[in-house]
């Protein structure tokens, strides 16, 4: 046995004990939002922190990537995990334990505030609401300032989060957070950048085409020109939705339980959600984090998900989205070792709970899950219109988060209000509103400040699908969701290497080629 074995046996055991319970505490402090609990979440992420934080294993693990006698491929992959772990927590104690104080204070933060408009307190739902059915445009405008209240709460925290990550970057020898944590995601910068750039002019002219559409329909709406029109003419305080026909296609989940028909649709592939659902916490409530999200909390099959679902087709895709995370995580090969019982990188999972989200959209999947009536006919007509429109339209806000975030870890002093408006018009396309300056809009964005350097792999994972749905129409005869041996192609392919394939060589095991914008841009952007 390799020494490096013996010390697995020795070292795994309390990191999974520990891991889990941290993932008990963040689940009890995203669906309550109580002290205790953000307490808690933030001593166990600390400890969990610096069992990764001794310089003499880290230097061992260095020289055992060196030692031609660990040639096992599972071995050697266990190891590539830990030393870019270990790296990452290779500073001091004192400021490890700052940044998971503050992440757990911020989670508290984002959790608890519900802006008030008129005398009554607003949720992210109530908010998307209002946007959808509103016709008035002073009162969509208020609506939307409202939307951004929270940013005012959370960028001083953020900003301390930005300076205490950059410090930790900069003691590894990394130039920033944001170049340290493409490193460590085995992810390449330079090509990442092509990619992203390829992607934004390949598609600029099927993006402008859109916008033209939604400008034109939502002025002559609210009876103003396409000049006046601002982000309040959106649908969600972002941007990052499709506007058009939002509060109708809603009427396709009039009476339909969102869960069960949820259920079938994943019984129908061979998977058996029904025990998910049981651990998830699926209604909104006061106190509970309002940003859906799918958790293993001990990498032994205990996936539960977090959603505040109301009968709109937007929670239908994230009911559908993250489940699809849920089942990528069931699906690891039974014999990995618990290091390698995750995802190589969220693109992955992203594109599977992205396919999946897909399916509320897609004419012939929505009449498996809302029916078939002649009354409908025309809404799966328009919501599989609409999902064109969205693959752009998120294409677009994927390009703002991105060089937004690489530009707020570069230079965290600058005008970020100025930083984020200027990415918002070049990229979306959407004007500016006026009296912004001094503002803090970009910090109402949930993952700058609690999903860093994350949000390319939305992007990244919608690429990825596209070339799945090609993959599948070569191996099962259909690009659909539907039918065991989709399910059983997946399972075999996307979900049971877990990490100890690199996410890059996964996509190549997949789909047969490197990772590529093709698939996405003849689907959507019909770019040959």
């Amino acid at each position: 046995m390799h020494k490096f074995e013996q010390f697995l046996q020795d070292f795994i055991p309390s990191i999974e004990k520990k891991s889990t319970q941290l993932n008990k505490a963040l689940w009890i402090l995203e669906t309550t939002g109580l002290n205790d609990a953000a307490d808690l979440k933030a001593e166990l992420d600390t400890e969990l922190r610096l069992c990764f934080n001794d310089a003499k294993i880290y230097q061992q693990l260095l020289a055992w990537d060196k030692d031609p006698a660990l040639s096992n491929p599972l071995l050697k992959r266990q190891l590539n995990v830990l030393i870019r772990t270990f790296k990452q927590n290779q500073i001091p104690p004192a400021l490890v334990e700052e940044i998971a104080q503050k992440e757990a204070a911020l989670s508290q933060s984002y959790a608890q505030f519900r802006p008030v408009l008129d005398g009554k307190p607003l949720s992210e739902n109530d908010i998307r609401d209002r946007l959808k059915t509103e016709e008035r445009p002073e009162v969509r405008k208020k609506v939307w300032e409202a939307s951004k209240e929270v940013g005012a709460l959370l960028a001083p925290q953020i900003l301390a989060l930005v300076h205490l990550r950059n410090k930790a970057a900069k003691s590894l020898g990394y130039s920033d957070y944001f170049q340290m944590q493409l490193d460590l995601q085995e992810v390449d910068g330079p090509w990442l950048l092509n990619l992203l750039e390829e992607l934004s002019q390949k598609s600029d002219a099927a993006y402008a085409q859109v916008v033209k559409g939604i400008e034109e329909r939502q002025a002559k709406r609210f009876g103003v020109s396409p000049k006046e029109l601002g982000p309040w003419a959106w649908s969600d305080p972002f941007g990052q939705e499709d506007p058009l026909d939002t509060h109708e296609l809603d009427q396709l989940l009039g009476g339909v339980d969102i869960p069960h028909v949820s259920q079938a649709f994943y019984s129908s592939m061979g998977v058996d959600v029904g025990p998910i659902l049981a651990r998830s916490d699926m209604l909104e409530r006061p106190g509970k984090s309002q940003h859906a999200f799918c958790i293993h909390l001990d990498r032994k099959g205990d996936v539960r998900t977090l959603n505040n679902v109301k009968n709109s087709i937007k929670w239908l895709e994230t009911v559908l989205h993250e489940l699809g995370h849920a089942i990528y995580e069931l699906g690891f090969e039974k014999n990995l070792p618990w290091l390698l019982r995750e995802p190589p990188h969220m693109i992955p999972t992203e594109a599977m709970a992205l396919i999946a989200g897909r399916q509320a959209y897609r004419y012939d999947a929505l009449g498996r899950l809302v029916g078939t009536a002649a009354a409908i006919e025309p809404l799966r007509c328009k919501a599989e219109e609409s999902l064109r429109r969205r693959q752009l339209i998120f294409s677009r806000w994927v390009l703002v988060m991105t060089a937004f975030e690489s530009e707020l870890y570069r230079d965290p002093s600058q005008d970020l209000n100025a930083l984020w408006w200027h990415c918002v018009e070049k990229y979306q396309k959407i004007r500016a509103p006026k009296n912004r300056q001094g503002k803090a809009d970009w910090a109402a964005k949930y993952h700058l400040g609690l999903a860093p350097v994350y949000y390319f792999s939305y992007l990244l994972g919608e690429l990825f699908a596209s070339a799945i749905q090609e993959a599948l129409t070569k191996e099962c005869g259909s690009h659909e969701l539907q039918g065991h041996q989709v399910g059983a192609f997946l399972e075999k392919k996307l979900f049971g290497p877990g990490n100890r394939l690199c996410w890059g060589d996964l996509v190549a095991e997949v789909t047969g080629a490197p990772l590529n914008p093709d698939a996405w841009l003849k689907e959507f952007a019909h770019y040959q």
